[in-house]
């Protein structure tokens, strides 16, 4: 019944994190298209599009969080039910399989944040520049998410393997 109780507080904390990704995207979505198309300021238009993209980003993977994370649940429920050992075995396989992806995707953008700090000063042109501020705006959200999320899985990783031991 722990494990139950662990993996409901994972989920809840995902769900969380998925509401609070849609609401600061959607406050920050609508003022932002005013300020772009009322300003002529080239560097502002260059941080549109990454901008945009995250923006995206947070309500799409903000949604996918909401929407599939309690139907997830709802089926972890399920088969513990049945039987619980395999489907310990399966999360905590499920577990490690995510911590690695979020090493790898947390390099990726820590990588792409510093390339992109490069290339704001190879750049003259404000448009490029602007590009590339928001691309470093655009990478370093994409950590900031994949930080909480990575940490919220290994705790609970943690938590199911001392649980289980």
């Amino acid at each position: 019944m722990i494990f139950l109780q662990q993996m409901q507080l994972w989920t809840e904390g995902d769900v969380l994190q998925g509401r609070w990704m849609i609401g600061i995207a959607l406050i920050v979505l609508l003022p932002s298209i005013l300020l772009v198309f009322k300003n002529d300021n080239p560097i502002l238009h260059g941080m549109w599009i990454p901008l945009f993209l995250l923006l995206l980003m947070n309500i799409g993977y903000g949604g996918y969080l909401v929407l599939s994370k309690p139907k997830s649940m709802k089926q972890t429920q399920v088969q513990y039910e049945k039987n619980p050992t395999q489907t310990v075995e399966i999360v905590l396989r499920n577990m490690k399989q995510a911590d690695k992806s979020y090493r790898i995707t947390k390099l990726l953008w820590a990588t792409f944040m510093a390339i992109s700090v490069m290339l704001y000063f190879v750049f003259t042109k404000d448009y490029f520049r602007g590009l590339t501020l928001g691309l470093m705006i655009m990478f370093f959200g994409m950590l900031v998410i994949d930080t909480l999320l990575h940490q919220r899985v290994k705790q609970a990783m943690e938590t199911i393997n001392h649980i289980n031991t």
